[in-house]
């Protein structure tokens, strides 16, 4: 196996042997990304204004699950207001 060839070791990705020892850069896992996110209160999923810092992106796990979840409360607030709102009109034009 060269140095730049991809290394799959439980579900965490490194792009090679040298890459860690030169940087430290080692890609978190969907399974960690999700555990951790799973340690905020709350309320921090039920504010769709919530901002977070995510300063060493790498492949962006954590930016694409925390976009899932806020997408996820933005889709259930639309369900919650179409079932609470259930008489529309046709706007003629």
């Amino acid at each position: 196996m060269t140095d730049t060839a991809p290394i799959q070791t439980n579900s965490q990705q490194v792009k090679s042997k040298k890459r860690v020892a030169d940087f430290g850069e080692v890609f978190t896992g969907e399974r960690e990304v999700n555990a951790m996110l799973g340690l905020l209160p709350d309320t921090i999923w039920h504010n769709i204004t919530a901002t977070f810092l995510e300063p060493a992106c790498g492949n962006g796990n954590f930016l694409a699950e925390i976009l899932s979840r806020k997408l996820n409360l933005v889709l259930k607030s639309a369900q919650i207001d179409l079932l609470q709102n259930p008489f529309y009109a046709k706007i003629p034009q």
